[in-house]
């Protein structure tokens, strides 16, 4: 059975023909969604004023087709929070029009792009993207250890801070945070990784801002390293959160195909953002499609 976010329009009508006997056209159906994606503007901005106060969240981004054309949806998100937003590029341009970076003073996970270290809030880069770029100088490279080196203290890294949740200490103890910030600092005796010759890695075809290689984490420690060393508050050691709300969005193009106009890709965003929100915090799916169906959106928790 294809999952219930993704069925086309036409497959849908069908369904409810078969199962309920409702004779509902496609066309009604898209009408349906233009209706509901008009309630729940007061909660979706609910939504983006609370991801702008916590602490910690996530970004990220994916391809999607509008029309024939390539866009990109943005997502902003927490464990309990999620915002999308769709627009045709995906830098700079994009992230000031989804309008709440520019705004966000926590710390902000994400994969290590420029676009991204614009805005000054703290940043944590998913080390996650790190290891895999350090495993790849590490094997073409055997002869410089520095690469090993890392992988080895990122991962005590993400042990020390998964021990500190499991304590639920709000962040580890001081002695902590200072191996993890000498261990980062290269010393005059040590060459710095960010000067080291690398081969290079070659991008797939057509490939453009991609991530900043892993021998530039030197010179950006604290990103590369907060996780557990200089947070206030736990910080994930992956972007997770932002690339699991992606996931079912990638789904819905693979299967339905992309979308045939700018107003679809919104009100698809809009919904998206409040359902994935409303899920998050163990709602009834059922019941609360109905109740913003027919009595207006549910207000979601901030927190």
């Amino acid at each position: 059975m294809t999952p219930y976010p993704l069925r086309p329009y036409q497959r849908t009508a069908e369904v409810l023909n078969e199962r309920a006997g409702l004779a509902i056209s496609p066309g009604t159906l898209q009408r349906t969604v233009r209706v509901v994606a008009a309630r729940p503007e007061a909660p979706v901005t609910a939504i983006r004023d609370a991801l702008v106060a916590a602490p910690v969240a996530h970004a990220d981004e994916t391809s999607r087709r509008v029309n024939g054309n390539l866009y990109r949806l943005h997502v902003l998100s927490t464990n309990r929070l999620t915002a999308c937003c769709p627009h045709p590029k995906r830098g700079a341009e994009a992230l000031d029009a989804f309008g709440l970076l520019s705004q966000f003073v926590g710390i902000l996970g994400h994969h290590h792009r420029y676009a991204y270290e614009r805005y000054q809030c703290l940043h944590a880069s998913c080390k996650v993207h790190h290891l895999r770029q350090l495993i790849a100088i590490a094997e073409r490279s055997p002869s410089r250890p520095w690469a090993t080196d890392m992988i080895t203290l990122l991962g005590q890294a993400n042990a020390l801070s998964a021990r500190s949740r499991t304590r639920t200490l709000r962040r580890c103890p001081p002695a902590t945070a200072s191996t993890c910030g000498t261990a980062t600092t290269p010393s005059s005796a040590q060459p710095k990784p960010e000067i080291l010759p690398v081969p290079a890695v070659p991008a797939p075809a057509g490939a453009s801002h991609n991530p900043r290689p892993a021998t530039s984490c030197g010179g950006y420690a604290s990103a590369a390293t907060r996780s557990c060393a200089s947070s206030p508050t736990c910080v994930p050691f992956d972007n997770n959160h932002a690339e699991r709300d992606l996931r079912m969005p990638k789904l819905k193009q693979k299967v339905p195909g992309c979308f045939r106009s700018n107003t679809s890709t919104e009100d698809f965003a809009i919904i998206r953002s409040y359902l994935s929100t409303r899920r998050k915090q163990s709602d009834d799916m059922f019941n609360l499609l109905v109740l913003t169906t027919f009595q207006g959106p549910l207000m979601s928790q901030s927190s």
